[in-house]
């Protein structure tokens, strides 16, 4: 996890999502596969956009993007509180 700013700036590339946000930096990628392994109806490298964070939960996200080697992928949650 980290700051939008920050990892913009990093050159990370933002995928929105409902609840949680996905960041990738392909130049960080070494292709260890495990997201498209793991989760493949988010992570899915024959469509595009090739990340889609509202297909699986939020939590399932969370756990794969934990096992990237090179963190070439991390998120940010979204505050699940409103105002009544």
């Amino acid at each position: 996890m980290g700051d939008e700013k920050v990892l913009l700036n990093a050159g990370y590339k933002k995928y929105t999502g409902h609840e949680i946000d996905v960041y990738f930096h392909p130049g960080k990628c070494t292709h260890a596969a495990n997201c498209i392994k793991y989760l493949p109806s988010t992570f899915n490298m024959n469509r595009k956009p090739w990340i889609l964070p509202n297909v699986a939960l939020r939590e399932d996200v969370k756990r794969v993007i934990s096992t990237c080697p090179s963190e070439a992928l991390t998120f940010i949650e979204k505050n699940d509180s409103f105002d009544l």
